[in-house]
């Protein structure tokens, strides 16, 4: 959590950083007006493409995660339905050798 909170002071002072460092580049730019609008409107599009493209990669790899997760889940629920099954056959295979050995015995009581 303090992480995460740090993380998000770092990221903002970054972007404040930048932004005041830009306005200061602004303010001595040698060039035109028009020239810097311009200038400033290429560089927002390319800024744009690439959070475009970083958020389809983040996408694609937040999907892999979570396919992957959910096979593996799926993977070792089938274990665990697998593993009771033959539990439970073992406990039926004890019962019935048990069920059997009583049986024998009654008979035994009752013959002598």
């Amino acid at each position: 959590m303090a992480d995460s909170v740090v993380n998000k002071h770092n990221a903002a002072t970054f972007v404040a950083g930048a932004l005041l460092g830009a306005g200061v580049a602004l303010l001595f730019a040698p060039q035109s007006g028009r020239k810097t609008r311009r200038d400033l409107c290429h560089f927002a599009e390319k800024t744009r493409n690439k959070v475009e493209a970083a958020q389809i990669e983040w996408r694609h790899s937040i999907e892999n995660i979570v396919g992957d997760a959910v096979e593996r889940i799926g993977g070792g629920l089938n274990r665990g339905i697998d593993w009771t099954d033959s539990k439970i056959a073992e406990f039926q295979r004890a019962l019935d050798g048990g069920r059997k050995f009583i049986q024998d015995e009654i008979e035994k009581i009752q013959s002598s």
